[in-house]
């Protein structure tokens, strides 16, 4: 703990020393700042429109060109730009998303009651399912991530942070791209955007992008089939109508995606004489299942944003639906023994999902800009169905899952503005959830019925010594309502609802512009949580979820230096520490520490350009560093996650309207896993991505 505290230290005060190289610099990275300097970026994470330097709260704010050069193509591509995010997949299917944001987030995410402590959001739109998460992303215009809980202005599950993708609108000009691409296991992908003025005085605009992306096997080798696995075949297209009126604007979005491929691989695990946990194939890249896996995902939807200017504000409709259906098979053995591999726990699922949400709010300024405020109205109904076939040591059964969320809220929140320099924040929502279970294991019913309520506050100081600075303090309540277990292994534990969970969060900050080239965020925070919602491992493939008291605290640092025209060196960076409070003895967790929670993460990298010939020349790179962390609430080995270093690297040419870039990622091939867990001789673990190169060309009209 001490050797990891020390190298996060280490590298926290590099990273802070940045500052002051900065202010070494000689005149003529000074003369050269205004041409070198850091634009305004401009977020809604707080429902109006802001400079990301003023916005009070930690958000890292992702931009378009980011998301091109630095080859984000799925969210979990997001981690390592943001500190305190992770992102993996989960282990039913290869289509789901586990997020967590300081420590909180969700492990089953495959099932039709799991609920993230990390809400999505695509377009202002929470998306309650995150079953097709890791589609490639359509044209992004930013991502907001929001780190500690969002109790007021997101609410919904947001308790320890929220990720908002916004894609782009629709141009009043005729502009477009295509790229295409071709990679590691014979990727190919094509992509493209076009949109188009629909009237002459450009307040009509379409437009329409679109995907289509196929790989074959060889993320991993399946020694009993004799052949490549990791198939994907994917496609998936977005459809935009906008209007842009004086006073009235409106966009229509529309959505589909389809997502085909040969699923997930459990590599089973042994350990070895000297007392070393090692996949029992000789390697995390083969596998020995003789079950094929299999993942299919469809989901479509769309929105409607509404907005009329009033004096003094703007009236705001956020309405939202989609549907999905998504189905996945696997064996979490991964085969066993060696020698003659069987399938010895092998669990399929079939489950069909469809959300509506409406939302209202009302934002502007009272009293010549003494008050800013936003208010609202939130409306939320999801209804799900699975049916989940398990066999384990050659028994079968079967679980079916109906259930139904209503939920509603009303929030609002204040900032006074005191003085041109001092301003105070208080806000609060007010949280109503209905929750229905119609299920049963094996015939067996288990049904229940459950209502939660609850008021989550926030208060707030802001101070901007000058127009480039900004200190804040707050104080705000997460919230996460209570909610059914779909991995329990009987009826009596699906019934029973587990505890809501509540977090009071406590964060003090700076963000500041020294000069125009060196641009910082520092934050800590102390999240006090009641009732954690922890999955324990039952031993025989079922879990129960335990309620826990934690505190959690943390620094986190994020910079951004630009010494001379064309290079731009970033980082980012966190330390933690985590404790279970106020635990028995005889409790399951008794002793142990927090998952998710590795003492120090952080990034470095950098980006550099340079005119060569009628072009522009480009490269860059990033390492990622995160210490060992256990990946599961009982601290079992099989579930321990070692320390990791991952360097990814760009290079690129610009030339008139084309780019050329050949990006890889994981470049030193480093084998790991993203957690694991275990009963009898069936233990799995869960392989992260080795090293994957794509190269890609895009031209934009």
């Amino acid at each position: 703990m001490m050797k990891a505290f020390s190298k996060g230290l280490l590298l926290a005060t590099a990273i802070g020393s940045f500052p002051a190289m900065a202010a070494a610099q000689d005149a003529t990275a000074e003369a050269s700042s205004d041409a070198n300097g850091f634009g305004d970026i401009v977020v809604t994470s707080q429902r109006t429109e802001q400079r990301l330097q003023d916005v009070p709260i930690s958000v890292t704010a992702i931009t378009a060109d980011e998301i091109q050069t630095r080859q984000v193509n799925a969210p979990t591509d997001v981690a390592r730009l943001v500190p305190n995010l992770k992102l993996d997949g989960v282990t039913g299917g290869s289509a789901g998303l586990k997020a967590y944001i300081r420590g909180g987030g969700g492990t089953d995410g495959g099932y039709v009651m799991s609920e993230a402590e990390v809400a999505l959001y695509i377009n202002d739109v929470y998306n309650a399912r995150m079953q097709g998460a890791l589609m490639d992303f359509a044209e992004i215009e930013r991502i907001e991530v929001l780190r500690g809980p969002q109790g007021v202005l997101y609410g919904r599950n947001a308790s320890a942070g929220a990720i908002n993708i916004i894609t782009k609108q629709p141009s009043d000009e005729f502009t477009g791209n295509v790229q295409a691409g071709y990679g590691t296991w014979n990727e190919r992908r094509l992509k493209g955007y076009i949109s188009v003025p629909l009237s002459e005085d450009g307040k009509w605009a379409a437009s329409f992008n679109g995907i289509v992306r196929a790989r074959d096997g060889g993320r991993q080798y399946n020694a009993t089939l004799d052949k490549k696995v990791g198939k994907e075949d994917f496609k998936g297209g977005q459809f935009d109508l906008a209007y842009k009126g004086d006073v009235v604007k409106a966009r229509l979005n529309l959505f589909y995606l389809d997502l085909n491929s040969d699923g997930q691989w459990s590599v089973n695990t042994t350990t070895n004489d000297e007392g070393k946990i090692v996949p029992l194939s000789g390697s995390y890249r083969t596998v020995l299942s003789p079950v094929e896996s299999d993942t299919r995902v469809k989901q479509k939807g769309g929105s409607l944003h509404l907005s009329a200017d009033y004096p003094g504000g703007t009236l705001t409709s956020i309405t939202g639906y989609s549907e999905m259906d998504d189905f996945w098979i696997q064996d979490f053995s991964g085969g066993y023994p060696a020698e003659d591999p069987q399938a010895l726990f092998v669990r399929s699922s079939d489950s069909q999902q469809w959300q509506f949400s409406q939302e209202i709010n009302a934002a502007g300024s009272l009293a010549n800009g003494f008050v800013d405020y936003v208010v609202g109205f939130y409306y939320f109904h999801e209804n799900g169905d699975q049916i989940v076939d398990t066999t384990t040591f050659g028994f079968p059964s079967r679980t079916n899952f109906h259930a139904k969320t209503d939920a509603w809220a009303g929030y609002g929140q204040l900032t006074f503005n005191v003085t041109d320099q001092l301003a105070l924040i208080a806000g609060g929502r007010y949280t109503l959830e209905d929750k229905s279970l119609n299920a049963d294991i094996g015939g067996d019913p288990a049904v229940s019925r459950d209502h939660y309520k609850k008021f989550t506050p926030k208060l707030g100081i802001n101070f901007k010594p000058s127009n480039d600075v900004l200190l804040y303090g707050s104080y705000s309540v997460g919230f996460k309502s209570g909610g059914y277990n779909g991995l329990a292994s009987t009826a009596d534990q699906l019934a029973e609802a587990f505890k809501p969970q509540t977090t009071d969060a406590f964060e003090a900050g700076i963000k500041a512009d020294l000069g125009s080239t060196v641009r910082v965020a520092l934050s800590g925070f102390v999240n006090k949580i009641q009732n954690r919602q922890e999955s324990i491992n039952l031993g025989d493939g079922g879990f129960l979820i335990e309620n826990y008291d934690i505190t959690i605290k943390g620094l986190e640092a994020e910079i951004a230096w630009k010494p001379i025209y064309g290079l731009q060196i970033w980082g980012n960076g966190a330390l933690n520490d985590g404790k279970y409070r106020n635990v028995p003895t005889d409790a399951s967790l008794a002793g142990n520490t927090p998952p998710f929670l590795p003492d120090y993460q952080a990034t470095i990298g950098f980006d550099y350009n340079f005119d060569l010939g009628s072009g522009k020349v480009k490269f860059g790179a990033d390492a990622n560093f995160r210490d060992a962390y256990y990946s599961t609430a009982d601290n079992a080995a099989i579930g321990a996650v070692t320390s990791t270093q991952i360097v990814n690297a760009y290079v690129g040419y610009d030339v008139g309207p084309w780019q050329f870039q050949v990006a890889g990622k994981n470049l030193f091939n480093q084998i790991n896993w993203q957690t694991g867990f275990g009963f009898d001789v069936v233990n799995p673990r869960f392989m992260t991505d080795p090293r994957t190169v794509l190269a890609t060309a895009r031209y934009s009209f």
